[in-house]
């Protein structure tokens, strides 16, 4: 693993964490009287004047400190290439319920290290939660500590989250039976964001989260600070994550659940009847 100052890092990511909440917090439900700007891009995605000002929010907090001048978010990329470290951002993971007045939306910043997770930060700034995670360090949840144990019961007693990445996708595997599995969980739950679900996750609230064709900025921070806490995160077939091939597209499929779930889901997954 490339050396870095873990003090200045953990610090440069709750900073930027903490700096998009103000930004984002002030903007929701109009809160400072004025409407949003929206506009989509060109995968249909929805993108407003709020992401852009929390992007810049991030950028700022990040560059105050010596870690890494690269950052690569979901509304921008600055910096020069080559470093082994460079900081993956979401600046508003969940777009869509934020501009609808839903509070399932958060900030992720993640150091990574050869596209690898080293650090991970996450904000649910209407939760009033912040988890953080170093590599090998432990999770603090709001400045402590944080070590939960996961929900109680069977599989089929506990919620999931399910995310898909774009409505063609969701259609398909409606359509085609990639979805069987959920008759062998209590609830599936979609909230339109990964920083929200993942947060649940890592809080014990949620057996595990399950994403089809998400990219890797939205789930980096939330992952880092997962498997930090143990909780197991694989592809598919149950595998480690290809972050070199697919850190800067979409994981086909990701699963990360409690160990006992996960198994279970994976049994689910391939369960041809």
């Amino acid at each position: 693993m490339t050396e870095f100052n873990r003090r200045d890092a953990l610090l440069a990511a709750i900073t930027a964490c903490g700096a998009a909440a103000e930004v984002l917090l002030a903007r929701f439900r109009e809160a400072d009287g004025s409407p949003l700007e929206r506009s989509f891009k060109s995968d249909g995605g929805i993108v407003t004047d709020a992401d852009l000002a929390a992007d810049a929010a991030i950028s700022n907090a990040l560059r105050a400190y010596d870690v890494s001048d690269r950052i690569v978010s979901e509304e921008s990329v600055s910096g020069a290439e080559g470093s082994d470290l460079h900081w993956a951002v979401d600046p508003l993971c969940g777009t869509a319920p934020y501009a609808a007045g839903l509070g399932t939306w958060g900030v992720n910043v993640a150091l990574m290290d050869r596209s690898v997770p080293v650090l991970g930060a996450i904000t649910v700034p209407t939760m009033r939660e912040t988890l953080t995670s170093v590599r090998g360090r432990g999770v603090s949840r709001n400045g402590k500590p944080w070590s939960p144990g996961p929900p109680v019961g069977k599989l089929s007693e506990q919620l999931v989250d399910l995310e898909i990445g774009g409505p063609e996708i969701s259609a398909e595997m409606m359509s085609n039976g990639s979805l069987r599995w959920v008759r062998g969980v209590d609830h599936t739950t979609t909230y339109a964001s990964m920083a929200y679900p993942l947060s649940q996750l890592c809080l014990g609230r949620l057996a595990g989260v399950v994403a089809y064709s998400v990219g890797g900025v939205h789930v980096a921070a939330g992952l880092a600070i997962a498997e930090e806490l143990g909780i197991n995160v694989t592809d598919g077939n149950g595998d480690a994550l290809d972050w070199v091939r697919h850190g800067d597209g979409p994981f086909p499929v990701m699963i990360a659940a409690w160990p006992d779930a996960h198994t279970r889901l994976l049994d689910l997954m391939h369960d041809d009847g």
